[in-house]
């Protein structure tokens, strides 16, 4: 190598080492050299202009270089409406929010594009009636990327009670230039069950938008596609798989009314046939289940429509009919119970069992929290039908059994137990000495039996 050729080079990256050490002390000297504060105005006018959420900064504002460029606001409100209102409760209050942005617009001191934002160890807060707002965000929006870490959401009824509360690891919030994507994922908690949630919609395709949740321990994945035609009209379809029950349902607004169907009635454990109308808010629908176990049904179905919060059935109003098919039970084959809902209760109207081949029961259920344990309850009235096949089960005497026309018991257990008990029985609703304060253990089929000969006997 000759020596002006050798210099060229040594020249150069003497230049380059130069540029980078000028460059570097002046990124690390802004903090020094520049006064952000004065600048507010303009970084919370881009910042709506970048993420179409308001900022309200309350404290100090300051650049820092590591680990990616970014401005800090130690104090700040954001939200997702324009308000002058300072009562007016902000969507989250962040004490140290992280705004990135391009090394190009620290040079020119403009704050005209933000790359992202993070948001750290805050609360985000917000009532049913705000989820409209935060859906036209989603839909609407166009927006730079939205991350949060290690925050919890809190939901609250129109009292501004909390109902919800949501520890969520990282919420993601962004749209993929390249594939013209938008994403809104969250890895949280809710009821003591960890879940991810992906919601997704392509601008090449906007009227389709999907949504996968899935829950861990236990495993539920659920996954839902909807198609909107207008603000009026829209179809859907979900799927739900759990352990070995798989659901599907299309779903069909149009006019103020949802209409819930299952197009697979034969393969599926739970179909449902509903319509909902919005205006005013009713529902009328029926609920089948089949194939399932009826501790299943009393340990989890059951006790959820039976003890529950008020709050979270806000204005719901109307009917609900459930009935069992092909339970898998050695006695009762089928069954139905409808519930009413009005004013944040639920109440039990009507509820029976079929005993295969032998009569029908009409039971009233209860379910009450004994010092820590749930128990169910059950006040029963077994009209006999067949009197031959009741014999044959219970391996009795058929011209004992023949004048006994309903036997009365009560039923309770314990969530989460197969045993059971029976008390206060009663034959033809007639008293026996012999009956009165008993109360029977019942392990298996084989125990029933032998309690159900000592009663008739």
């Amino acid at each position: 190598m000759n020596k002006i050729k050798q210099n060229k080079i040594t020249f150069s990256l003497i230049l380059i080492a130069i540029l980078i050490t000028f460059s570097s002390l002046t990124v690390l000297s802004l903090p020094v050299l520049f006064n952000y504060k004065s600048k507010v105005t303009i970084i919370e006018k881009n910042f709506y202009k970048n993420f179409k959420l308001y900022l309200n900064s309350k404290g100090n504002v300051s650049y820092k270089p590591f680990p990616k460029p970014h401005l800090l606001v130690e104090n700040a409100s954001i939200n997702l409406l324009k308000s002058n209102d300072k009562e007016n409760k902000s969507l989250l209050n962040v004490n140290n929010l992280k705004i990135f942005i391009s090394l190009r617009d620290i040079f020119l001191r403009s704050f005209n594009n933000f790359i992202s934002i993070e948001i750290s160890n805050s609360n985000l807060e917000f009532q049913l009636s705000d989820l409209k707002e935060i859906r036209k965000h989603l839909y609407k929006s166009v927006n730079n990327p939205i991350i949060f870490n290690n925050c919890k959401i809190f939901i609250k009824n129109k009292n501004k009670e909390v109902i919800i509360i949501s520890p969520t690891k990282k919420i993601n919030y962004k749209i993929n230039n390249k594939t013209k994507v938008k994403n809104f994922t969250i890895d949280g908690e809710i009821f003591g069950l960890t879940f991810k949630s992906d919601w997704k919609r392509s601008y090449e395709n906007p009227q389709i938008s999907n949504h996968n949740i899935e829950i861990y321990n236990p495993n539920i994945f659920i996954k839902n596609i909807f198609k909107f035609r207008n603000s009026k009209n829209f179809l859907g379809q979900t799927e739900i798989e759990y352990i070995q029950d798989k659901m599907k349902y299309d779903i069909i607004f149009k006019n103020d009314i949802i209409n819930i169907t299952s197009p697979k009635i034969d393969k599926t454990n739970f179909n449902i046939d509903a319509n909902i109308n919005l205006n005013p808010f009713y529902l009328n629908g029926e609920l089948t289940i089949k194939n399932k176990k009826i501790e299943k049904i009393i340990d989890n179905v059951l006790l959820n429509l039976f003890l529950y919060d008020e709050d979270y059935l806000g204005n719901i109003n109307g009917i609900l009919k459930i009935k069992f098919k092909d339970l898998k039970n050695k006695l009762i084959n089928s069954g139905e119970i409808d519930f009413v809902f009005n004013e944040q209760k639920i109440k039990s109207k009507k509820a029976y069992f079929n005993l295969d081949k032998i009569g029908k029961m009409n039971t009233e259920i209860n379910y009450i929290n004994d010092q820590g344990d749930i128990k169910f309850l059950s006040k029963n009235i077994l009209y006999i039908e067949n009197h031959i096949e009741f014999a044959k089960v219970f391996q009795i005497s058929s011209k004992k059994i023949k004048k006994v026309k309903h036997l009365y018991f009560d039923l309770e257990k314990n969530i989460g137990d197969t045993n059971f008990s029976i008390s206060n029985v009663k034959v033809n609703n007639q008293e026996k000495k012999e009956l009165q304060n008993q109360t029977f253990q019942v392990k298996n089929i084989q125990n029933l039996r032998s309690h159900i000969r000592q009663i008739i006997n």
